[in-house]
């Protein structure tokens, strides 16, 4: 997982999940922003793109060699937003109709 510090913008973010510690479960290449606990109870977040292997915060087992994951969320993609949008724009029209 590469991180980056969190930056103050108008990015659309999924629900939080809470993590299990099982590993993870999202695909390479996906943008998160993640809730980390070290072996102090000092909690951080930061936006990370998942990279995927064994050895990860996403598996506690290696914990606390490495920081836990606690709770993420995904990034939307610009076109799930623009799609999301469009469907509420068409469910009003609708609803005019009616």
């Amino acid at each position: 997982m590469v991180a980056t510090k969190p930056r103050n913008s108008n990015d659309e973010w999924g629900p939080w999940v809470l993590h299990d510690g099982n590993g993870c479960l999202l695909r390479s290449g996906t943008i998160v922003q993640v809730v980390c606990e070290d072996g102090f109870g000092y909690k951080m977040t930061r936006i990370a793109t998942v990279t995927g292997g064994d050895y990860s915060s996403w598996d506690w087992s290696f914990y606390p060699e490495l920081k836990k994951i606690v709770r993420y969320r995904e990034k939307r993609p610009k076109g799930i937003k623009i799609l999301m949008e469009t469907i509420e724009q068409s469910s009003n029209k609708v609803t005019e109709n009616v």
